[in-house]
């Protein structure tokens, strides 16, 4: 068995990763979405860079919610995961009801199996290992080990005892709300022990993220600068109908981005907004030589074509590096 722990910047604040390792910590889960958004602008980012500067392995987990649909949401998910390579554990999907008091709806416990079994196989068809997160009851009702989900990694919560045998197979218990670790401030960290190494590593055997290759997309246009980097600019790009994602490639700059809305045609209105990602508050830092994907699925099912628009600050491009450049585009 080995401990590991699952963290979110909400509930938990880490001060010193070295210590979290000396105490025997042997992997971490990091909240990095929700639903349809990323949580506050990227609030993962410095946990997972945390503990890969000590070498502990690190996965990604997405909180459900009933919109958008289930492959969005995986794609979410499988964003960030991509763009902060946080691939030392499989990506979890997160199958729980929002906290008592939100006003956000839930996912009826009929639906939820279907809804997991579309996520979970979205991940694997993207090359991922898939888990999926669920308490002791829940997975007792639904028996994800039955799932027609292949290679699927288990995460069974229940507190004061090992999940019951009714529930099923399973690789990893959370058992505690309330530990303590050393390097943590936080009024409860969650425990979990792993029973297998299933969890490990992200990437199903010899599956690669494909790149998306520049003749891939034929109407590309070229991300302007104004030299210095502080300016906030704006393009618009209408894709086509056959069009599955708008890419934003960096060429080894960094960009900032403040909003992403996706429009679709309103008989009403003339324009519909169908999607948007406001970074206002807090930018969207994308580092070079990554690509940011946009699944357009979702959007897809509310109208077409489509008009996407991106708000963007763009640093320039280094000294030793002339001919960095930014596109946006759509395959």
């Amino acid at each position: 068995m080995a401990l590991g722990i699952d963290i979110y910047r909400s509930f938990q604040t880490i001060h010193d990763w070295p210590a979290v390792k000396r105490h025997g910590v042997g992997y971490v889960y990091v909240k990095l979405s929700d639903g349809a958004s990323t949580p506050l602008g990227g609030r993962g980012d410095a946990e997972v860079a945390g503990a890969k500067s000590v070498g502990i392995p690190v996965g990604g987990y997405h909180f459900v919610q009933t919109n958008p649909a289930p492959e969005r949401q995986a794609d979410v998910l499988l964003g960030e995961v991509i763009r902060l390579d946080a691939t030392g554990c499989v990506p979890m999907l997160d199958l729980e009801d929002n906290p008592p008091g939100s006003r956000l709806p839930n996912i009826p416990d009929a639906e939820k199996q279907r809804f997991a079994e579309a996520f979970l196989n979205r991940l694997d068809a993207k090359g991922f290992r898939p888990g999926v997160y669920l308490n002791n009851a829940l997975a007792k009702r639904l028996r994800p080990d039955r799932w027609s989900v292949p290679g699927l990694v288990i995460w069974i919560a229940r507190y004061g005892a090992r999940p019951d045998a009714a529930a099923g197979r399973y690789d990893l218990h959370q058992y505690s709300s309330t530990g303590a670790v050393p390097g943590i401030s936080a009024r409860g960290v969650d425990l979990d022990e792993s029973y297998t190494t299933a969890h490990l590593g992200a990437r199903k055997t010899g599956a690669e993220t494909p790149e998306p290759q520049e003749d891939d997309m034929p109407d590309r246009e070229l991300l302007p600068t104004d030299g210095g980097g502080k300016r906030t600019r704006a393009v618009t790009l209408t894709v086509p109908k056959t069009a599955a994602e708008v890419i934003v490639s960096l060429g080894w700059v960094s960009m900032w981005v403040t909003k992403l809305a996706v429009f679709g045609p309103s008989p009403a209105a003339g324009t519909n907004t169908l999607y948007v990602e406001d970074y206002a508050t807090a930018p969207k830092r994308l580092d070079g030589g990554r690509p940011w994907r946009i699944p357009l699925d979702a959007a897809r099912r509310e109208g077409e074509p489509l008009t996407v628009e991106l708000t963007y600050a763009l640093a320039p491009a280094s000294a030793d590096k002339p001919d960095a450049r930014a596109t946006i585009g759509f395959r």
